[in-house]
């Protein structure tokens, strides 16, 4: 999943850093950098191991290890090569200096291939064990997903993410919101220096005027619900006209180069067209698709609506992978949704999932910190409660057990869906 943007730079296998403490010390850095006369950015994450994460103009991102995020770092801010290789002498033993010069040739070739032009996004998902918060000792998130509320609470909220070192946020926009706070939104999360996404149905989005707004404000992508490539389908699921909405918006974003999200919701009638809307989705310039699954564990109501039982969540993987694979598709999974019966179908369909992957957290307009997966208990305030506190709450540390045990089974050996957790396993389930 992804591994065409995300590759990991080894370090030396003989090297041996000096001293226990990470040479870059954790947290997230912004930096600038002219490439071509025009400017580029780059956000580079330091966990606590001193591995860590760099990520171009919000579309590529690199793995690195703690010799890779030296380099990274001298080099984008404008160290010369024998300053590096002095440093390098200084941190590490057991490489010789050719050996470290070549390492550093290596880190500038990755920082120009990942600033190449792309339309993806960097969307992060445990299916690479680099990213894994156990493999990798995460400080935080990597992304937020955050309600859309009014600029007086997305500052501190911003601004509070920023400080914990989550470079990615996206705003998810509900029926209602109000368009000039969503672009304030933006350009606030953008003045901080962090990558911003927006989130919501298309009929809410595709306004022209509007949408030049979010490009001048700074948007990274947009993601929107994209049911079946059936009119009739879609709209069941995501209102009238929606569908005709989301065909306009994909062309404005494919027009404007806006890195354009679908989002596909899984219940029976979208996995019977998947393959047509997945090829659909790629010909419209939407190849950054995610799938979301709609599962319950009552067989009786599996049975009253077109959802999945448990049980079947192995065969819609199996057939959702394969169809991805044949039509060559970037794609994520969502943690499964249980199905909340409180709400219509739609509805739930139209809220979409908790939050993008599984190192996202959502974070509510009044601080509430939520996981991706479990049942929906927040692990502390954002606005006031400690960082540490919230990262190591009961809630979190028992959302890290789940997803760092081994969950491959003999039953559905290699699929993707079950680098985090089983999706069959109700536990696993993002839930109300």
């Amino acid at each position: 999943m992804w591994k065409d943007w995300l590759r990991r730079l080894l370090s030396w296998g003989g090297a041996a850093q000096k001293w226990s403490a990470p040479v870059v010390g954790p947290g997230l850095y912004h930096m600038m950098q002219e490439v071509g006369g025009t400017y580029a950015r780059f956000h580079l994450r330091v966990e606590n191991d001193g591995s860590g994460m760099l990520i171009a103009n919000a579309m590529a991102a690199a793995q690195l290890t703690s010799t890779g995020v030296l380099i990274a770092k001298d080099i984008l801010e404008g160290l010369p090569e024998d300053d590096i290789v002095r440093q390098l002498k200084a941190a590490f033993d057991g490489a010789g200096e050719d050996v470290m010069r070549a390492d550093v040739a290596k880190v500038q070739a990755l920082i120009a291939q990942i600033l190449a032009p792309s339309d993806t996004y960097p969307v992060f998902n445990l299916e690479d064990a680099a990213v894994s918060p156990h493999r990798a000792q995460l400080i935080a998130p990597l992304q937020a997903s955050v309600p859309l509320g009014e600029p007086e609470a997305m500052t501190p909220l911003l601004d509070r993410l920023w400080d914990v070192g989550i470079p990615h946020v996206t705003f998810l926009a509900a029926d209602g919101f109000v368009p000039s706070d969503l672009v304030r939104a933006v350009e606030h999360a953008e003045d901080l220096g962090m990558i911003a996404g927006v989130r919501g149905r298309a009929t809410l989005l595709c306004d022209e005027a509007f949408l030049v707004e979010l490009r001048e404000a700074g948007v990274d992508h947009v993601t929107f619900p994209y049911a079946s490539t059936d009119p009739d389908v879609h709209d069941t699921l995501c209102g009238s006209g929606d569908h005709d909405a989301a065909e306009s918006l994909m062309a404005w974003l494919e027009a404007h180069h806006v890195s354009a999200i679908a989002e596909i919701p899984l219940i029976r009638p979208t996995l019977d067209s998947g393959y047509d809307t997945v090829e659909a989705l790629i010909a419209s310039g939407a190849d950054n698709l995610s799938f979301v699954a709609y599962v319950t564990a009552d067989q009786a109501l599996a049975e009253r609506e077109p959802i999945f039982f448990s049980e079947a969540m192995a065969q819609v993987a199996a057939t959702i992978e394969d169809t991805a694979g044949m039509a060559q598709a970037r794609f994520m999974w969502e943690p499964p949704v249980e199905r909340d019966p409180a709400m219509t179908l739609a509805a739930q369909v139209v809220a979409g999932p908790r939050c993008s992957g599984d190192v996202a957290v959502r974070v509510e307009i009044n601080g509430d910190v939520i996981p991706a997966r479990g049942p929906y208990h927040s692990a502390g305030n954002l606005l006031a409660d400690s960082w540490s506190t919230i990262w190591n709450h009961e809630v979190f540390r028992r959302y890290r057990e789940r997803v760092e045990a081994p969950t491959r089974c003999d039953v559905c050996p290699g699929l993707a869906i079950c680098a985090a957790d089983c999706p069959r396993d109700p536990r696993g389930w993002a839930r109300a």
